[in-house]
């Protein structure tokens, strides 16, 4: 077990003392027979906070997404996505090895793009030798661009889009109360218009484990039967459950605390820039982006000099990191981050 400043990934956050108390006094049922209440009572809660008829739990956001890709897609169908969607990148093929679909990237390096992007995709016209494309899937924040989140300008143009072309929508929303608090939008304002939407429990919002599909009616069998299908049905999950009530009752707003973090912490990383390129000097949300770009120490040096030190994060590259802020890093964890980079860069 790590021990130390872990700016890896906000999936590193543990479960709260107060959240784990929420978990031991759960009210527990079989979670197949829809007979826990406590699992009952956190689906209805984000159907309701999403705008959603239905929502269910499941062990993953990745389970989620390719359980919504199934739903929405027939094999030889197109997803359309951006090239560096979490679908994509980090889903270990599922899209292909699940729902059987083509795979699209739309050119954006941001991860946003808007319905003009998507014009120029034009293979899908109505003609009997190319794969309809079905589904759209957005990704808010947008992971490995350093956690962007989506204008409403980009959501109503993309929206707007799909439905004038009859195509589905999936929004991966993992990160989706980080975006809400970085644009000010609601979780409904940011989810209208989708068929279907992933939110994520065991990142920012703190929970050991656990994500949520939410849809409407005209899905739920369907969505039920894949949920199944895929090795989503579990039992006495109210344990599991009352953290992420817990969760949304309790650390949401507080997210806006990892935000200013990782402000703080791009700030301290121009401090070095001699020996560190930092790609997002505004970071939207939690998470930034940096280069090592000093010569006399190499990338790997720069690691395990990190790691001796007890301080840890993501490499995207061989000499790209990104820094993810979290409830469990505080102030004080940024600051003495950056000093073992000092000493580092002396």
């Amino acid at each position: 077990m790590f021990q130390g400043i872990d700016l890896s990934s906000d999936t590193a956050t543990k479960p709260t003392d107060a959240m784990k108390a929420a978990m031991m006094n759960a009210l527990l049922g079989d979670e197949q027979k829809d007979e826990d209440p406590t699992t009952l009572e956190l689906q209805k809660m984000t159907g309701d906070m999403l705008g959603f008829d239905h929502a269910l739990f499941l062990p993953s956001a990745t389970m989620a997404n390719q359980i919504a890709i199934s739903a929405l897609c027939n094999p030889g169908e197109v997803v359309l996505a951006a090239e560096n969607a979490h679908i994509f990148l980090s889903e270990s093929g599922g899209p292909a090895v699940h729902a059987g679909v083509v795979c699209r990237a739309v050119p954006a390096l941001t991860g946003t793009f808007t319905a003009d992007q998507i014009k120029k995709q034009d293979h899908w016209q109505k003609n009997y030798r190319h794969p309809a494309v079905t589904l759209i899937s957005i990704e808010n924040t947008v992971n490995f661009s350093g956690g962007i989140s989506w204008k409403k300008e980009e959501l109503d143009s993309v929206v707007n889009y799909a439905k004038k072309r009859d195509i589905h929508l999936h929004l991966d929303g993992s990160r989706l109360f980080n975006a809400s608090i970085r644009t000010g939008l609601s979780s409904k304002e940011i989810c209208k218009g989708f068929d279907t939407v992933t939110l994520c429990l065991s990142k920012g919002l703190g929970c050991p484990m656990g994500a949520l599909i939410a849809f409407n009616k005209k899905h739920y069998l369907k969505i039920r039967h894949l949920k199944f299908l895929m090795g989503g049905a579990m039992r006495q999950t109210g344990m599991i459950a009352a953290a992420g009530i817990y969760a949304l009752k309790n650390n949401i707003d507080r997210l806006n605390e990892d935000h200013k973090n990782a402000q703080l912490f791009s700030n301290e990383l121009t401090k070095f820039d001699s020996h560190i390129r930092v790609v997002t000097h505004s970071p939207e949300t939690n998470m930034v982006l940096f280069d090592w770009i000093f010569d006399t120490v190499s990338s790997e040096e720069f690691v395990s000099r990190c790691l001796k030190n007890n301080l840890r994060f993501s490499r995207m590259s061989e000499n790209r990191f990104r820094a993810v802020t979290h409830l469990d890093v505080i102030k004080e964890d940024i600051i003495a981050a950056a000093n073992i980079i000092a000493d580092i860069c002396c």
